[in-house]
């Protein structure tokens, strides 16, 4: 009891302090000047302003499929790939009873509501989308931009929301059938954002080990991610914007009664926070991974002045920077280093403006089986196409991966199978899976999946 308790505290005891910290901050930097340029503050980070390493590995990129502007990919336990393109459509890729892929149109989620220039941002497939007795049998979840108006949003920009360009919504659909080659169900409303802009918002959804859905939500600001736009939302723990939410899609128990609150988030008992909260201080945080080992979060963020970043959530409760550390004038009551010692670093940066590979285009941390070597590396796909690989502790023995033709392509996302094995949607609509040169053929779909959570989900490949 007595271990119990002083468990409880110390939990308590930093929760308060990551509270403590944002809302200090806030108040006191408010209402500050951030006009000017100069006095940019770096927490540490590793820049890469050249890489002379470059990776050669006997790996092969094994083309999956061919689609029309695929944005993200879910997989299940069998080893399915589901991929979500723009507009709406899935496109399921399977093995059906062979070594070689085969793909088929699975859904056309689009609708008269979906805003079509912005269109279907990310799809995450519940860890027991195949566990009959499990709350989270035949459920799957996409994020989608409406158009404004279209529904009573749940969440609202605190700072800086004048008009409404559009509504990021997220819907759950649920199958009885979850082995059919085409959806066949029912689609549910879990919760809606109003969006003032069409940058900075909800683009990418993550499950956990344990079920829970992390949500990586843009700071509500109506300038363009490259541009230099704070908006005050991110560093207030009373909105959901510039911040990461996790929430139990199974529960019930949230304002709106449409899906629940992990009692072990760690705003949950803080006076004034949003319970949904899992990090703050962000300002386009776009990419979203879980490494199941460390059971760390990793948080790809489309910084200000051309930095983009990957931040890592150990426990919950992070500041991460934004709106805080940016501009002139900033430091007038706190100095510079007060700031850098209550925020968390991220543990890697590219710097648009070096020209040296593109901006980021996601971020996992490695724990396939196919390449031993990078066990453990996080790997970081630019847009231009290259992979560059460090460890994710400290950032260093940064180093490209040569990936062929593939490179010249461009890369749109960057994901894993549920084996762990790396999957690359390019920016022609190419889907590759990269594989050992000497199995091909035969890829990851015969291991079992990191996320088992029963033995039937584990059991027969397709």
């Amino acid at each position: 009891m007595t271990s119990f308790l002083f468990s409880l505290f110390s939990k308590l005891s930093l929760f308060v302090v990551s509270a403590g910290v944002g809302m200090v901050a806030y108040f006191l930097f408010a209402g500050t000047d951030s006009s000017g340029a100069g006095n940019e503050i770096k927490l540490g980070s590793i820049s890469i302003p050249s890489i002379e390493t470059r990776l050669q590995l006997p790996m092969e990129p094994s083309l999956l499929a061919k689609t029309d502007s695929p944005v993200d990919v879910s997989g299940d336990a069998y080893g399915i790939l589901y991929v979500l393109q723009q507009d709406g459509k899935i496109v399921r890729i399977g093995n059906e009873g062979s070594s070689l892929s085969v793909s088929t149109r699975y859904a056309d989620l689009s609708d008269e509501k979906t805003e079509t220039s912005i269109g279907h941002s990310a799809i995450a497939f519940h860890p027991e989308f195949l566990v009959r007795e499990s709350p989270g049998f035949g459920k799957f979840y996409v994020v989608v931009a409406e158009k404004p108006k279209s529904g009573m949003p749940d969440f609202i920009p605190q700072f800086g929301f004048g008009s409404e360009n559009h509504q990021d919504v997220v819907y759950e659909y649920r199958t009885d059938f979850p082995l059919a080659s085409n959806f066949k169900g029912t689609r549910r409303e879990v919760m809606r954002f109003s969006q003032p802009g069409k940058e900075h918002n909800v683009t990418s959804i993550v499950f956990d080990s344990l079920g829970y859905l992390y949500l990586s939500v843009g700071d509500g600001a109506e300038a363009k991610v490259e541009g230099r736009s704070p908006s005050k939302n991110a560093s207030s723990l009373s909105n959901a914007y510039g911040k990461v939410l996790r929430i139990d899609p199974r529960g019930r128990n949230s304002m709106n009664g449409k899906y629940g609150i992990p009692r072990t988030n760690p705003f949950l008992l803080v006076s004034g926070a949003m319970p949904e909260l899992w990090a703050f201080g962000l300002r386009a945080p776009s990419h979203l991974s879980f490494d199941p080992f460390h059971r760390n979060l990793c948080i790809g963020e489309t910084g200000d002045n051309g930095q983009d970043k990957v931040n890592v959530s150990s426990y919950g409760g992070e500041h991460f920077g934004w709106d805080l550390l940016h501009g002139r004038g900033m430091f007038s009551l706190v100095s510079s280093s007060q700031i850098a010692e209550a925020v968390t670093s991220p543990i890697f940066s590219i710097d648009r403006n070096s020209q040296t590979v593109g901006g980021s285009a996601g971020n996992v941390v490695y724990r396939g089986e196919n390449f031993p070597s990078l066990a453990g590396r996080l790997i970081v796909a630019s847009e231009s196409g290259e992979l560059i690989v460090s460890q994710p502790e400290n950032g260093s023995q940064i180093s490209l991966l040569d990936l062929g033709l593939v490179s010249e392509k461009g890369i749109k996302n960057l994901r894993t199978t549920p084996t762990g094995e790396l999957v690359i949607l390019c920016r022609d609509g190419s889907i590759y899976e990269l594989r050992k040169v000497e199995s091909t053929t035969d890829g990851s779909w015969k291991r079992k999946p990191l996320y088992c959570f029963r033995p039937i989900a584990c059991e027969g490949r397709i």
